[in-house]
């Protein structure tokens, strides 16, 4: 088989894993609790407060919006990749919602429900961001800022996610409000951590090729 196909195989499998697990830490583990990671998920929970939808139906809608602008400013290749891994997160999430019916969260505390989503979010985020791919959302902003900017995408994610928890914690109480920044803290370093570490592991001989 032809090495570029076998390498853009390999990348859509990334995609898929990274995608279907960033859906799970967030049915799982954000959405139960009703915390704020920023992103989309954090946009539809606060939304969800004044709106007879979903936090999954709204974060579809808002997701397929802001695909046109990864088109128009991060090119076709990147593009295209993060639109299939936002179709992929996006369909997955309402998915996920409908099977994985618990009578309540599995995690009671926020605290630790917080933590725990993140770094299965973070870990999903940086599979999506090394092979540039993203849940779409605000993570296509934050491909933007990376693009041009030169920043850590960590730090960009921390960026454009901290002023949706600032507000949806105001809305939601103390409680929330600590639990969704530590949850966001750990996010936002644990993906550059899983970046390096990708990295680290491709360098000291794995076979996978950006």
């Amino acid at each position: 088989m032809n090495k570029k196909i076998t390498q853009e195989i390999k990348t859509y499998i990334v995609i898929l894993l990274g995608s279907v697990l960033y859906a799970a830490g967030t049915v799982l583990f954000i959405f139960p609790n009703s915390l704020l990671l920023g992103g989309i998920s954090g946009v539809s929970v606060i939304l969800n407060k004044f709106l007879p939808f979903s936090p999954g139906t709204l974060l579809t809608v808002i997701n397929m919006s802001l695909i046109v602008v990864a088109f128009i400013v991060l090119g076709r290749d990147m593009a295209v990749k993060t639109l299939v891994g936002s179709v992929l997160t996006t369909l997955s999430i309402p998915l996920l919602e409908k099977t994985l019916v618990f009578d309540a969260p599995l995690i009671s505390n926020h605290y630790i429900s917080a933590v725990v989503g993140a770094l299965l979010i973070s870990v999903a985020s940086g599979m999506l961001f090394y092979v540039n791919s993203s849940s779409g959302g605000t993570d296509v902003i934050s491909l933007i800022v990376q693009k041009y900017s030169g920043m850590n995408i960590g730090k960009a994610v921390l960026v454009t996610d901290i002023l949706i928890v600032v507000v949806g914690g105001a809305l939601s109480g103390l409680t929330i409000a600590i639990s969704s920044f530590i949850g966001l803290l750990v996010k936002t370093f644990g993906i550059d951590g899983v970046i390096a570490l990708i990295k680290r592991l491709k360098k000291d001989g794995g076979t996978y090729e950006k």
